[in-house]
């Protein structure tokens, strides 16, 4: 059961990017950023710099989220 719900949420969300990119290229101003970690060290890059600053707190909220969700106890 979990793992159907699990594949069906990454499903959603390639399906909510794709869109998303599909409208942004059509509007002709799309931009991009993200963040790579390797080890404690984060690699951050983006289109404009306020496209970095918003993956590098996304990116720590996913951190803090995926701490909740998996912690052990």
């Amino acid at each position: 059961m979990r793992q159907e719900r699990g594949l069906l949420l990454i499903a959603m969300g390639f399906l909510l990017v794709m869109v998303s990119i599909l409208q942004d290229s059509r509007q002709g101003n799309s931009g991009y950023g993200g963040v790579i970690l390797i080890g404690p060290i984060p690699i951050v890059f983006g289109s404009t710099p306020e496209m970095a600053i918003t993956s590098m707190f996304v990116a720590t909220g996913l951190m803090v989220l995926a701490f909740l969700l998996f912690r052990r106890r």
